[in-house]
């Protein structure tokens, strides 16, 4: 916070600066001005939070200075100084926001209770802007939400819903004009959702649309929404296919920079209506199954033969009656580094394995007459690395369900007590779930089961529990407290504190103490 004393007198202005203790309130800049004229210019400037005031000043007193302050709309609490017991001074101090009316000579005392009061209101101030800006943000997630349903219904009617469409593009600022279509396939989006936001999917897309924000405001009217497995971006501007294409590569460029999220694209070359939106989707799509997995930024070329995931059922099937993950681990990496050294391999081969795999899955699950939901590998998997690990966890997955007994619930168990005992270490789904020789599906399903709670939710609690404790019982700083619980970014840290206890820590921690 900062504070501007306002006084024609040199002493006068440094005794208020040395009477009070300014950085026991959080007050870090002290500014000084001599009359009106100079404070307005430093308020305009600085935007200070306090300002202590002399009424009788020259060039412009101080009843003028506070008038300026309350036309221009200027929030700053204001204490004053004076030795003239006006009642015009004192009504000018109200108009202002003024906290209090102190006559020259004052007590330090009394100063330091005014001092005291203001910093109060200023802090309660800002605590009620705050609730309003989450307030807001959780009605424009909702709003955007529900508007992410309705395109995804609108999209999959038959025909397209078009003046459906056409209403809810009205909504979010596009007009009846020809848009382009951008479409972006996410390559490692699980991995940052989970390593970088803690499984908060909400908070992720919130960044998402942030840096596309950024990137596309300038350029024309736009929307950007999830769709499936696809982040789709409808961009309303008169370009020519070289401004098409820079655009297109700078929003990738812009969430790997600043995400780290990586991503394949593909566009309709020509701009379309709301009733050509499901043919413009689908160009585009076809341009990302084109792409090679390897370089995404290049046509896949021409293909290799396609290899048959189904030739190792035999394998995996005996794999999984012993109970022998070790091998299904070696089965699936040797068939991914047959892809590997194949080096093309378009996003619609890995599709097509995705599809083999499910169908394989199938059949396994009627042999071994297991009752357990089957649950399918995803199609829009684009990473061979990621798809690797997840055909990797469904396979244990079979495994974990067919042999589940009473140590499965004591691991369980004991995946909880790490959480708890290792707050501080970087902790994901996917290393707990190796840790204990476990699917991440299977450790989610049966966590949440034994305890009404997803595993990420357990540990952003546990965490946000200790922090708590932490501020309100020790004098560490947030800086230190983040990293004691886990979290390498207090800034982030601070975010998810605020969405779990309504405040930031600093508040959290003055309220309590």
């Amino acid at each position: 916070m900062k504070v501007l004393i306002v006084d024609d007198e040199e002493h006068v202005r440094e005794g208020v600066e040395l009477a009070i203790d300014w950085e026991a309130y959080g007050i870090r800049s002290i500014l000084m001005a001599e009359d009106g004229v100079s404070a307005m210019e430093i308020v305009r400037r600085e935007d200070p939070d306090l300002i202590v005031c002399d009424m009788s000043m020259p060039r412009m007193d101080g009843p003028r200075f506070l008038e300026l302050l309350r036309e221009e709309g200027w929030n700053a609490k204001v204490i004053v100084l004076s030795g003239y017991q006006e009642f015009r001074y004192a009504r000018a101090t109200l108009l202002a926001s003024g906290v209090d009316y102190l006559l020259k000579p004052f007590k330090i005392d009394d100063l330091d209770r005014v001092v005291a009061k203001a910093v109060e209101s200023i802090i309660e101030s800002r605590h009620l802007q705050t609730e309003d800006i989450h307030k807001n943000y959780r009605l424009k997630e909702a709003d955007s939400l529900f508007n992410e349903q309705k395109m995804a219904a609108f999209l999959q009617a038959e025909p397209i819903h078009e003046e459906g469409v056409l209403q809810l593009l009205h909504d979010v600022g596009l007009t009846d004009r020809p848009f382009y279509t951008l479409v972006y396939l996410p390559i490692n989006g699980n991995h940052v959702i989970e390593r970088y936001y803690l499984g908060d999917e909400s908070l992720f897309q919130f960044s998402v649309k942030n840096v596309l924000r950024d990137i596309v405001l300038h350029v024309g009217p736009y929307y950007g929404f999830s769709y499936d497995s696809f982040f789709v971006v409808l961009l309303q501007a008169e370009l020519d296919e070289t401004e098409l294409e820079f655009y297109r590569n700078r929003i990738v460029e812009a969430w790997e920079h600043a995400l780290r999220l990586r991503t394949i694209s593909g566009a309709s070359r020509r701009p379309g209506t709301a009733g050509q939106l499901q043919t413009s989707l689908k160009t585009a799509k076809s341009e990302i199954l084109n792409a090679n997995i390897f370089r995404p930024g290049e046509k896949a070329g021409e293909p290799k033969p396609f290899l048959s995931f189904m030739d190792h059922e035999v394998l995996l099937l005996e794999a999984i009656r012993n109970r022998d993950k070790d091998r299904i681990r070696q089965l699936v990496r040797q068939f991914a580094d047959a892809l590997r050294s194949k080096d093309v391999v378009p996003v619609k081969e890995l599709q097509h394995y995705s599809v083999e795999a499910n169908l394989l899955f199938l059949r396994i699950h009627h042999q071994l007459r297991e009752q357990a939901p089957l649950e399918a590998m995803p199609l829009w998997l684009s990473d061979l690395e990621e798809w690797e690990r997840t055909l990797i966890s469904m396979f244990q997955s079979i495994i974990d369900n067919a042999n589940e007994d009473a140590s499965t619930i004591h691991t369980i168990s004991a995946v909880k007590h790490y959480i708890a005992d290792h707050l501080n270490e970087e902790i994901t789904l996917s290393s707990l779930a190796e840790r204990f020789h476990f699917s991440p599906q299977y450790l989610s399903k049966r966590f949440k089961e034994m305890y009404n709670v997803t595993v990420i939710n357990f540990l952003t609690h546990s965490r946000m529990e200790k922090a708590a404790a932490l501020l309100q019982h020790t004098e560490l700083p947030v800086q230190d407290i983040a990293k004691t619980v886990g979290y390498e970014d207090d800034n982030y840290f601070g975010k998810v504190f605020r969405k779990h206890y309504g405040a930031s820590p600093t508040q959290y921690r003055k309220e309590r103490k």
